[in-house]
């Protein structure tokens, strides 16, 4: 169940990042660099939560792994 909900919440870490990267562009074509490019900030912190979350998920089914093999 919990190897589920972290796999979810990756992915919507993964769509919030390149939804954000999109208007973060979009912004940019607008009103320009000087302008738009704070807005890269935004894609930026979610960019990092996916790959925060990425890395929690690994180490759970890592651990999972590990617990799997002990007990056999």
């Amino acid at each position: 169940m919990t190897d589920r909900v972290h796999l979810i919440a990756e992915r919507i870490w993964g769509l919030v990042t390149v939804l954000a990267l999109g208007l973060a562009l979009y912004d940019i074509a607008t009103r320009g660099w000087a302008g738009g490019k704070t807005s890269l900030l935004f894609p930026a912190i979610a960019g990092a939560w996916y790959f925060t979350r990425r890395a929690v998920r690994r180490k759970i089914d890592a651990s999972a792994e590990r617990e799997v093999d002990r007990s056999s």
